[in-house]
């Protein structure tokens, strides 16, 4: 054990150009003068985070996963878009077998000599910039991390799931309800892995028939059946080769090709159709599914030792009525697409219509924000969405009229009292909007009185911006 002095490796770690530590999970646990300097984050403010949430382009995480040092060879971003100078080495941190941490130092002793490297490697860096632009299109991928609207906790671990995926290379379930963002979240474990520029193939597995399913996954070769393909022809696996398969709706493949794909996932091999030699394949699964497979294994609906091959990073998305607080930021991002599509101006939407919106279930999801905001900009007369805009697309149904929409789509597994309560609260967030929050009038349409109106107000929360 080599007895330095604590003071002698300060002075080494704060003269050693742009210098961080993190830990084993990608957190900073030191970052020096010349980084804080550098990025312009306090070491009060980088301490503990994620190094990937605080800069853009790190591959700490992927140096740590892989085991290998990593030098980028483009210019890393903070966070709000501004460019850092130099070119990073991530180095991984081995105490024995154990890898604990990643060293992150600059490959310039200095920020001038990184400016002064960036200028000749500016006309290189635009054109490594295009093609590899240009491989993404080709690629199929459409969606990243930055496309992933939300910073409630539930998003920010989310992105944390997709980075983690990314740096590793086993095969991916992402599970979710219907509208979630399933496809977004896979194209952003393909476009953040080392696999980025080469295929994304995307199957959904209850469009295609379970007859033709085979010849679809690992292809046939000439004269296998009438009307096959002159040459033959390659499958979905072979295709991706190099690269990932995004398996939707996997709930849906038939039982009889489950043990195919489990065989896929074994040997890394195919065969096609008609052909008895195997095809060696290097491709990444990413699976999804909108109802539990766990379940579905149970139930003898899936077979168990496929499920326990895809379920090796299992990413779970959030419903929308689980992370309310991200519906304003969603709600913008859309407007602005649909602006772009649409060739019309909305500014935003009133108070009273962020509110309305913050308080439904939304069974489908983000989904169905998308469709609601799309028909509300529509019949929008106005500069921004208005409550009425909303009202003229759904039908409010008062107490005495029945079942309204929202009652039918409440979730079937609740228990009884979770029913009646949510019947309750939406009952009386309707009356409220269909009063214009008159209180008085509310009451009188619920047959109730003001008072027991108001402590059903406050029981269901319905009252911080009435």
């Amino acid at each position: 054990m080599l007895n330095i002095p604590k003071r002698c490796v300060e002075l080494i770690l704060e003269q050693s150009g742009i210098v961080a530590i993190t830990d084993n999970d990608g957190r900073y646990i030191f970052v020096n003068k010349k980084w804080q300097e550098d990025t312009g984050i306090s070491e009060k403010d980088a301490i503990g985070k994620y190094n990937h949430e605080l800069i853009e382009g790190s591959r700490a995480l992927a140096a740590i996963k892989s085991g290998r040092v990593i030098m980028t060879d483009f210019f890393v971003r903070k966070k709000d878009g501004k460019g850092l100078p130099g070119i990073m080495s991530y180095t991984p941190i081995f105490d024995e077998d154990r890898i604990v941490g990643c060293f992150i130092s600059s490959s310039f002793p200095n920020i001038e000599k990184a400016m002064e490297f960036s200028e000749k490697l500016e006309a290189v860096t635009a054109e490594y910039e295009y093609l590899k632009k240009e491989l993404r299109k080709r690629s199929g991928v459409k969606y990243g991390v930055h496309d992933i609207i939300g910073e409630s906790d539930s998003i920010k671990r989310l992105k944390e799931q997709i980075y983690q995926a990314g740096a590793s290379d086993s095969t991916v379930l992402i599970e979710g309800e219907t509208g979630t963002g399933k496809e977004l979240v896979a194209h952003s474990v393909h476009s953040c892995s080392l696999r980025s520029i080469f295929q994304f193939v995307k199957v959904n597995c209850s469009a295609i028939p379970s007859n033709l399913m085979e010849s679809e996954f690992f292809g046939y070769e000439e004269g296998t059946f009438t009307g096959a393909q002159k040459g033959g022809k390659k499958g979905k696996f072979e295709i991706a080769h190099l690269g990932s398969i995004f398996l939707d709706e996997i709930n849906q493949m038939d039982l009889s090709i489950q043990p195919k794909l489990l065989r896929v996932l074994q040997e890394k091999e195919i065969e096609r159709i008609g052909s008895s030699e195997s095809i060696q394949i290097n491709t990444r699964v990413i699976a999804a599914s909108n109802v539990s497979l766990r379940e579905m294994v149970k139930q003898k609906q899936f077979r168990d030792d496929l499920y326990y091959r895809l379920n090796i990073i299992n990413i779970i998305i959030p419903p929308l009525r689980n992370r309310r607080e991200d519906i304003p930021l969603l709600i913008d991002s859309i407007i602005q697409k649909l602006n772009d599509k649409m060739n019309i101006n909305i500014d935003g939407i009133s108070a009273k219509a962020l509110e309305y919106l913050k308080r439904r279930d939304w069974p489908g999801n983000v989904r169905e924000l998308q469709n609601i905001i799309e028909r509300a900009m529509n019949v929008c007369t106005g500069r921004s969405l208005s409550l009425d805009d909303f009202r003229k697309i759904e039908t409010v149904m008062m107490p005495e009229s029945g079942v309204s929409k929202v009652e039918a789509e409440i979730d079937t597994d609740a228990s009884l009292s979770d029913k009646k309560n949510n019947l309750e609260r939406d009952m009386i967030l309707q009356a409220l909007e269909y009063c214009d929050y008159n209180k008085s009038q509310t009451a009188k349409a619920l047959g109730i009185s003001r008072t027991l109106l108001y402590q059903k107000i406050k029981k269901y929360e319905l009252g911080s911006d009435l």
